[in-house]
């Protein structure tokens, strides 16, 4: 199994059923494989949910404790397992950038196109402008996570801009857009947050509002002159950035082939192959 194989029978499910309405409706897609939702009360914090399978009927439970956006994701992350018939390999926290098993990956892909799917998604996203406000109201509406809701986000948006998670003041992982994926700019992972931008700020004093304009390279090494808007979220608990980066068409550079370039499928948000971290699943 691998991720593209997993995001293409995602959306023969979703296909199946054709969610017209947002927030997806998860009792369709439990018929379709022959599964009931329960709620279990009695799990630790961490343990998101599992499945028991018994004579071809399956039993989804989550965590009562958790948000009612983090059990949807935990519903349909299983409902992965059950189509794609993994196994489980939970371990580290799914919000975390610890490098989760393949299985986990390909099922975290699989909840989000449930979820987001692009049919509903995308339409939603044009109507909208690229800032943090159009990204707690996109995942209030799909009832999806911030972190599934920022990289599909960047993923069908026209406009250059980048979707940057940084967790302990590093940079983990940073969606680009395709304009921006066809130019040399781009952002490695594991570098500390730039001083001077508003993430790092945001970190270190929360009272911070953006969105800020910046010189483009503070945020990218080879950018030659222009200016980034930075938009950004902070979550304390678990020390993570959720940064927002949109140019100005009028200061990108000429498209190259020459960096780091995505697979030639059509971009789902959730992973770039750019030698980076694998995506984590809620948030």
């Amino acid at each position: 199994m691998n991720e593209f194989t997993a995001e293409q029978r995602a959306r023969k499910l979703v296909q199946s059923v054709n969610p017209t309405v947002v927030p997806v409706p998860l009792e369709p897609y439990l018929a379709q494989i022959g599964a009931k939702l329960s709620v279990d009360d009695e799990l630790e914090s961490g343990e998101a949910g599992y499945t028991m399978t018994a004579k071809g009927r399956h039993s989804i439970f989550v965590n009562g404790n958790d948000s009612p956006r983090r059990q949807r994701f935990t519903a349909c992350h299983e409902i992965g397992h059950v189509v794609l018939e993994l196994e489980s390999e939970h371990g580290d926290p799914s919000w975390s950038y610890e490098r989760r098993p393949p299985n986990e990956v390909c099922c975290d892909i699989f909840a989000a196109e449930l979820l987001l799917p692009v049919s509903l998604f995308r339409p939603a996203l044009l109507k909208r402008a690229m800032n943090v406000a159009s990204l707690h109201d996109l995942a209030e509406q799909f009832e999806a996570s911030l972190l599934a809701t920022g990289s599909r986000m960047v993923a069908f948006s026209p406009e250059p801009c980048a979707f940057v998670v940084s967790q302990g003041g590093k940079v983990k992982y940073a969606f680009r857009s395709a304009s921006l994926r066809n130019t040399k700019l781009w952002i490695p992972s594991g570098v500390a947050l730039p001083e001077t931008s508003y993430s790092a700020q945001l970190r270190k004093d929360p009272t911070h509002t953006g969105p800020f304009e910046l010189d483009a390279d503070v945020w990218f090494d080879n950018a030659d002159g222009g200016t980034v808007v930075e938009d950004a979220i902070f979550d304390a608990s678990r020390d993570q950035v959720l940064t927002l980066l949109c140019l100005d068409s009028e200061d990108m550079p000429e498209p190259t082939r020459d960096g780091p370039i995505r697979r030639d499928e059509e971009d789902t948000g959730l992973k770039e192959l750019d030698g980076h971290l694998p995506w984590p699943s809620k948030g």
